[in-house]
């Protein structure tokens, strides 16, 4: 049985940034560039080493770097709402 969801990230004002295909349990600490959905923000096309903001109040999300061979976008875990599956 897969334990793949779509989930909604969102920023702690409430503004939707994307939707990310989730994998595992687990915390979102990192999301792959090629598994983000309704990008709201523009990470998708983000150079590496980018700190996309979030549209609504312009706090960084993240930064965008490699992980494991593949680009990633490293979550602030103090600017979006709390993720746990």
């Amino acid at each position: 049985m897969s334990k793949n969801r779509i989930i909604k990230v969102e920023c702690q004002c409430g503004q939707l940034l994307f939707k990310y295909l989730k994998r595992g349990r687990g915390r979102l600490i990192k999301c792959y560039l090629d598994q983000i959905q309704d990008d709201a923000v523009g990470v998708v096309n983000a150079t590496m080493g980018a700190r996309p903001a979030c549209p609504a109040c312009g706090k960084a999300i993240g930064i965008v770097q490699m992980v494991r061979g593949r680009p990633a976008l490293k979550l602030n875990q103090g600017a979006i709402q709390k993720i746990s599956i």
